[in-house]
């Protein structure tokens, strides 16, 4: 049966260091749809007492951070101010043989078994022993290939297939590193094929001492893989190792104090039109529009969202995530006077309660 995760402490001090690197090494975050699930896929988990079934039409998505040269992830993380989420609206599919919640150093040969290669777990690069997840349009030799003659689809849906002649399934060959999982307890149980489709982490973190790096020049690092077959989202916060020793850059997805980052990137839902329930996580504005970009004296903003309340909130931050101006109260569109702002490029974020949006502007 599947392996049990581990924790190791019962309590997470987020190091961040005081100085900062000149520019910032996350360039985004990456979503692969890497494959969808087909019939024989199902019968497979089914064959197999899954717990959770495998349904048809299941997506499997890959969750990469984008790095620039000489970066390396050293954590995701979860704090009360910056909880760490991934959701979504049905449940999520485990493989019930080798199916973990964090990458534990699974055997390429079990890795080949059943459904595995689209199991639910997080990660910091690793997929199996020796091999480093890539995404497929990077990866180079080919495929692994499947036991049991399954994984096979050829959906247009889901770009190169992962077996076959053709496949590319996203592994090159490198040496994962095992990650800490620091004050995690029962937090990752739906990946586990508990009940439920909802994860919140407030106080914990997934952790890979020294930090690693992609094995292609993009330098993507693979954070985690979810199979679902409901709408999925998430909230991420990572600290990142600069090429500095001794210097690192926290990111996170929302509200970011004095030496923290932001991007928009670092929130994610695969249906934005999506009505929101009490499991959704904040969910990012249809279409922020800000304009002009780049602006000299006035910036007009304007956002499609279907809540009534007219409680929005404006921050305009700098590339440090340092708050230069705030307005409390907004409607969905508005204008702001930015004739005091320095030149520069500007991070203009929009909320409520349950949303937020973010887009970039360039002040001259």
């Amino acid at each position: 049966m599947k392996k049990i995760k581990i924790a190791i402490g019962t309590l997470l001090t987020v190091l961040v260091s005081n100085q900062f690197y000149a520019q910032q090494g996350l360039e985004g975050i990456v979503v692969e749809k890497y494959y969808v699930s087909d019939a024989a896929d199902s019968m497979n988990a089914v064959d197999q007492l899954a717990p959770y079934a495998l349904k048809t039409g299941s997506v499997t998505y890959r969750i990469y951070a984008n790095l620039l040269p000489g970066y390396k992830v050293i954590q995701m993380f979860g704090l009360v101010d910056h909880p760490l989420k991934f959701n979504t609206t049905t449940a999520f599919f485990n493989d019930p043989n080798y199916g973990v919640s964090v990458y534990q150093g699974t055997s390429l040969n079990n890795t080949k078994k059943h459904t595995t290669l689209i199991d639910s777990y997080l990660t910091i690069g690793g997929v199996c022993t020796g091999q480093i997840g890539v995404l497929k349009s990077e990866d180079t030799d080919g495929t692994i290939g499947n036991n049991q003659g399954i994984l096979t689809n050829l959906t247009p849906e889901m770009g190169l297939p992962i077996m076959g002649a053709n496949g590319q399934d996203g592994l090159m060959p490198g040496s994962p590193i095992v990650p800490n999982i620091l004050g995690v307890t029962n937090e990752l149980d739906p990946i586990d094929q508990i009940v439920g489709g909802s994860i919140q982490i407030n106080d914990g973190a997934i952790a890979a001492l020294g930090g690693v790096e992609g094995v292609t020049a993009s330098n993507h690092v693979l954070l985690g893989q979810f199979t679902t077959d409901g709408d999925f989202s998430f909230e991420l916060n990572i600290q990142l190792a600069t090429p500095i020793a001794g210097q690192s850059e926290t990111y996170v997805a929302s509200l970011p104090t004095a030496g923290e980052f932001t991007d928009s990137t670092l929130i994610y839902n695969s249906n934005p039109s999506a009505s929101i329930d009490e499991h959704s996580i904040s969910e990012a504005m249809n279409n922020l529009v800000v304009s002009p970009n780049p602006a000299v004296d006035e910036l007009q903003m304007n956002w499609l969202t279907n809540e009534s309340t007219q409680n929005y909130q404006m921050e305009v931050m700098d590339l440090e995530g340092k708050i230069v101006m705030a307005v409390p109260n907004m409607t969905n569109s508005g204008k702001i006077d930015i004739k005091d702002l320095q030149a520069g490029v500007y991070i203009v974020k929009v909320k409520s309660a349950q949303r937020q949006a973010t887009q970039r502007f360039i002040k001259l």
